[in-house]
């Protein structure tokens, strides 16, 4: 459903405008009907993709289409949902004017909207505050009124940057129900996000950026692989620390002191071999094992692994070429206070 061909992008920067590349010739493709969690570094390009994606910034190379539509495109536009990285609102109209308001720029009926409008803040969990001008709206609230917006038109593609960033716990477990929904009515997703534990959750396929071209492209599974951890606690002397150290290679963390002269201690061992080694030494030094753990290594930690002693690279700021929402009335654009009209 998107298909992405050596796309390079960037931005001109500084007061004699060098130009600097973010995507150095990307490829990939996001198979339709599919939830793709887009994951890198800060600076690694997500954003500077969405946006090409999206069709606010062109491409400097290389192709992008949605639906074999360029990006950019009024038929592609027809396929997309949007949901920014900052989503920008009139603070104060209320939910339900502001979906009243983008279901007109869609070009829905009036009755639609208005039963679209307050059908979707019902499924994103803000049913009781559609009346509230945003202005009140927490972070978490304003994530979930950004997602409805996104689908207010009904996209075959979902385009989602950071969609779960400021959530709690159970707001996330929320809009993460709601994106898996998406994808079982046959909508297309892709995602960029940095809780690496949410995109294992609900990804079938995920796209790694690194130094601006594709590290890794295929399953979520096919990232960590078979790799095995084994999490060990260990209880023994406080004299012992190093030898257990050296003995299995990676740092151990203090759980507690059941006495002043023994330590309990929590290692992560990368594989089997090193937590034997481990063990062995525990029990030569008269310790006692307390738990063994064997597991399936996660996405966060192949990723850390694999991206994590990288330094981050410098943070992508707003294309000075894309105007800020002050800049973006059109006369031929119904002003938001007609929305309810």
């Amino acid at each position: 459903m998107i298909r992405v061909e050596g796309l390079r992008a960037g931005y001109p920067t500084g007061f004699r405008r060098v130009w600097r590349e973010i995507l150095a010739g990307v490829s990939f493709d996001v198979p339709k009907g599919s939830i793709t969690g887009y994951l890198g570094i800060n600076g690694a390009g997500k954003t500077t993709t969405i946006k090409v994606l999206v069709g606010i910034n062109p491409p400097s190379g290389g192709t992008a289409t949605i639906g074999g539509h360029p990006t950019g495109s009024s038929e592609a536009q027809r396929l997309l949902g949007y949901f920014p990285e900052a989503p920008f609102f009139y603070d104060s109209l209320s939910g339900r004017e502001l979906l009243h308001f983008y279901a007109r720029l869609a070009g829905m009926e009036r009755a639609d909207r208005r039963s679209k409008a307050d059908h979707l803040l019902d499924e994103v969990g803000l049913g009781e505050a559609k009346d509230i001008p945003v202005k009140g709206y927490s972070k978490g609230m304003r994530q979930r009124l950004g997602l409805a917006q996104a689908l207010i038109a009904d996209p075959q593609v979902l385009i989602l940057d950071e969609p779960l960033d400021g959530l709690d716990p159970m707001g996330r477990l929320h809009l993460r129900n709601l994106i898996e929904r998406q994808r079982d009515a046959g909508r297309t997703v892709f995602f960029s996000s940095h809780v690496l534990s949410d995109v294992e959750t609900v990804s079938d396929h995920l796209v790694i950026l690194d130094g601006g071209v594709v590290a890794y492209s295929g399953t979520t599974d096919g990232v960590s692989g078979n790799e095995e951890r084994v999490d060990v606690v260990v209880e023994a002397p406080i004299e012992l620390l190093g030898v257990l150290k050296e003995a299995c290679g990676v740092e151990l963390s203090q759980k507690a002191a059941p006495s002043d002269s023994r330590c309990r201690y929590e290692a992560l061992c990368p594989e089997p071999a090193s937590a034997e080694r481990l063990v062995r030494a525990t029990l030569e030094g008269e310790g006692t094992l307390v738990a063994y753990t064997q597991r399936r290594a996660s996405l966060e930690e192949a990723f850390l692994e694999r991206f994590g002693t990288k330094p981050a690279s410098p943070a992508e700021t707003s294309d000075p070429g894309v105007p800020s929402p002050t800049e973006t009335s059109d006369p031929g654009v119904p002003s938001p206070t007609e929305a309810g009209s």
